[in-house]
């Protein structure tokens, strides 16, 4: 497969080496029997292929590559659990690091989006680092990732909390958050999240940091009654209040739009209320534009929807019982969208043309040696790519005649 004429498909697995081998994303023990490529073939061949598994990855390397360093299943998971999960994630942020340094991030205004990704859990709820999680595929178990991700034209994942075995300290995870986002020298727009974040921490703490926020808002006995009284006055129509979850505490805007959809005779909960609910302090100027324009504003945050299919697109699927292992899969996932999201910036390519080039390329790497690998910089690879594309364009302009 070749995207356009100047990439090999050997390239795009250099340029993905090349990030996880600077900051190498595990350490191997000393005496490993394979290095860390032969390691990251595996890893990356379960990311990026049908055979989306270790055991399934690694067995279908040694087929197509016989005689070949292709390490085990069980070498690989012992790889990984030499390690901790403050190293992967320490790792994950310096990789993270160059790929927003070659997005252009520094200095830029961004709308972003903070939540929570829970990934179901089958097993044991005792097992270490289980969690509590919103009912999903008929478990109410999983391993949970609290993840930072920017969602306007760009879209990244900017960072990830690993919260399994750890409360929910929603003033703890937004100060992280934001000082995160200021390491990074990017300066927030508006910040959404969904209902799990209607919460007085959550709130109060964005307010303190003199932060913009919309978030879906759940209605309870206060809000309904607030609501009631509206429509006494005023009829079924959409409205904004002043509210505080307490006595005393920070005030914000709750506004209220009116579910066209709204059904009373139905029994169904899902989608049934009367007003969609949303909190935020964005400044209000005009009232009626006001009601119009936060719900668009929250329509930004389906952004990150959109991110998590392309995340799974790159699950590597585990019966393993290890939080190390659990964590190292989902950083990868992150860092492969990342990937594609930097490539976007220059070519079109999405997760199943990348996979397919990655996935590709490492039979051929492994048949024919890593030397294809060596002299694929960061840098230099994408710097090719906008001068190849920029020739592209200045070919087009000149063929039509366009100054």
């Amino acid at each position: 497969m070749r995207l356009v004429p100047e990439i090999q498909i050997t390239n795009l697995l250099a340029l993905t080496s090349e990030l996880f081998g600077k900051s190498k994303i595990i350490n191997l023990p000393e005496k490993a029997e394979y290095n860390f490529q032969d390691t990251l073939n595996v890893l990356l061949r379960a990311a990026t292929s049908n055979t989306n598994s270790i055991e399934s990855a690694s067995n279908d390397l040694r087929i197509k590559t016989p005689n070949k360093n292709v390490p085990s299943a069980d070498s690989i998971h012992d790889y990984i659990n030499s390690n901790s999960i403050d190293y992967m994630m320490s790792s994950f942020r310096q990789i993270n690091t160059e790929i927003i340094q070659h997005v252009n991030l520094k200095g830029t205004y961004q709308d972003a989006a903070i939540d929570f990704h829970d990934i179901p859990y089958y097993g044991d709820k005792n097992t270490s680092g289980i969690r509590g999680i919103k009912p999903k595929n008929g478990t109410s178990w999983g391993y949970s990732f609290c993840s930072l991700d920017i969602i306007g034209d760009i879209k990244l994942t900017l960072d990830v909390i690993d919260i399994n075995g750890l409360a929910k300290n929603y003033s703890i995870l937004m100060k992280s958050m934001m000082q995160r986002l200021k390491a990074m020298e990017i300066n927030l727009r508006t910040l959404f999240m969904d209902r799990e974040f209607f919460n007085n921490p959550t709130i109060s703490t964005l307010q303190r940091l003199n932060k913009n926020y919309v978030i879906a808002a759940k209605s309870n006995k206060k809000i309904n009654a607030i609501l009631l009284e509206h429509k006494k006055k005023f009829g079924q129509t959409s409205t904004f209040f002043e509210y505080q979850f307490e006595k005393g505490g920070q005030k914000f805007i709750i506004v209220a739009v009116l579910n066209p959809k709204y059904d009373p005779n139905s029994k169904q909960d899902k989608g049934n209320n009367e007003y969609h609910l949303f909190a935020t302090n964005l400044p209000i100027n005009n009232a009626s534009d006001f009601i119009k324009k936060i719900p668009e504003e929250y329509r930004k945050r389906w952004n990150i929807e959109t991110g998590y299919r392309v995340k799974n697109a790159f699950k590597i699927r585990t019966c393993s019982k290890s939080p190390i292992a659990r964590s190292l899969f989902f950083l990868i996932q992150c860092l492969l969208y990342n990937i594609e999201s930097l490539l976007k910036l220059v070519i079109e390519i999405d997760a199943y043309k990348l996979k397919s080039a990655i996935s590709d390329a490492i039979v051929v790497i492994i048949k024919e040696g890593y030397k294809l690998l060596c002299n694929v910089t960061v840098e230099n690879f994408m710097k090719s790519l906008w001068e190849f594309m920029e020739n592209r364009t200045e070919d087009l302009r000149d063929r039509l005649g366009v100054t």
